[in-house]
């Protein structure tokens, strides 16, 4: 089997291999200070086709120069397909099925044939294309249709009837009771004085607040990423409509007859092959906006972004319960009713205080 078409099996030998450039990779990385200079090892079992180096003086050098533009293809198509939503698992059953079982088959019936890889990565490439077109269609579908149902939808009215909150009034004498002319039995001060002790107690008693959730380091790194995730979509969004007017221009020049056939189908191809360079150095621009920001490639920094991601709403979810339970407006209402029982309490006892003071004189008399 040719090294052009199947990487070399995994056994324990080529494990130890792995390790050992892993562990050497990180050694030199440590003396390297710029991450965009540092080392990789590539992953043969990820989503992207590895290209080969050419030495010199090499006699197969114009081949693998072929193959490595297709293997290019391929990896800038996948690319594509992350930013457009693509799950990562049918990126990899489209390459197993289109990539690495039609190179053992190849292998198989024909033997060493370095030269169909490029038309096998190139079918790999346009069943990935055709995915990120059905995916891409299905996202701008559902856009429309959100966008249409919230225009449509009425404007709810205000409701009249609006609920109240009921407060404990404070400026109302509550109901006397009848007086009695019987004596106290306990002096008037011991009496507003436990009343004022009870007070303390249970303002002493608050439960103690739990401190704010504070943001974590992956939470923090969210809004430099999500930045990077929007020039991404933007950028794949400017590709998604250069491919439209592709698309059309092809459709244009099938449907050629006669007379026109002959004189615009050779201007409508050139258009189409300018075309099909702008999309290319537009798809190159995928992964030239991740390395500008220190990722090796855009898979890399999708699966950074969804750390992210989670742990940013994981914050904002934990800061608004704390916020619900503890927070300044639920503070500065308890301190509010807790001030009002505090009022009442105080009003309350010199009210009893003044009766029982009225009842003594009466009995005096």
């Amino acid at each position: 089997m040719s090294e052009v078409f199947l990487p070399p099996r995994v056994s324990c030998s080529s494990r130890k291999i792995l390790l050992t450039k892993h562990f050497y990779t990180d050694l030199i990385n440590l003396l390297v200070k710029d991450d965009k200079e540092k080392l990789h090892v590539f992953d043969s079992s990820g989503l992207y086709l590895a290209t080969k180096k050419i030495g010199k003086n090499n006699p197969k050098a114009e081949q693998i120069q072929t193959d490595n533009e297709m293997r290019m293809r391929w990896n800038r198509e996948v690319d594509r397909a992350i930013v457009s939503g693509v799950p990562e698992t049918e990126i990899r059953q489209i390459k197993k099925k289109y990539i690495t079982d039609r190179i053992r088959e190849s292998v198989d019936i024909f033997g060493s044939q370095p030269e169909r890889l490029g038309s096998i990565i190139m079918t790999a490439v346009t069943a990935l294309a055709l995915l990120i077109s059905k995916v891409l269609d299905k996202a701008r579908e559902l856009s429309a249709r959100l966008f249409e149902k919230e225009t449509i939808q009425p404007v709810a009215e205000p409701n009249e009837r609006r609920t109240t909150q009921v407060i404990p009034q404070t400026d109302k004498i509550p109901m006397q009771e009848k007086i009695t002319h019987k004596e106290p039995t306990a002096n008037p001060s011991s009496q507003k004085q436990e009343l004022q002790a009870k007070t303390q107690t249970t303002e002493q008693e608050k439960p103690k607040i739990p401190p704010k959730p504070v943001m974590s380091a992956e939470a923090t790194a969210y809004p430099k990423l999500l930045k990077i995730y929007k020039e991404l979509n933007r950028q794949n969004g400017i590709i998604f409509d250069a491919e439209r007017e592709r698309n059309e221009l092809e459709l244009e020049r099938d449907s050629l007859k006669g007379f026109a056939k002959l004189t615009k189908k050779g201007e409508l191809q050139s258009r189409i092959e300018r075309k099909n360079e702008e999309i290319d150095l537009l798809k190159i621009g995928l992964s030239g906006i991740v390395k500008r920001y220190g990722f090796q490639t855009v898979h890399d920094f999708y699966k950074v972004f969804s750390v992210s991601k989670t742990a940013n709403a994981e914050y904002r979810d934990k800061v608004d319960k704390w916020e619900e339970q503890y927070g300044e407006k639920v503070q500065k209402k308890e301190e509010s009713i807790s001030k009002r029982l505090r009022n009442y309490q105080r009003e309350n006892a010199d009210r009893q205080t003044k009766q029982i003071s009225k009842s003594r004189n009466r009995g005096a008399r």
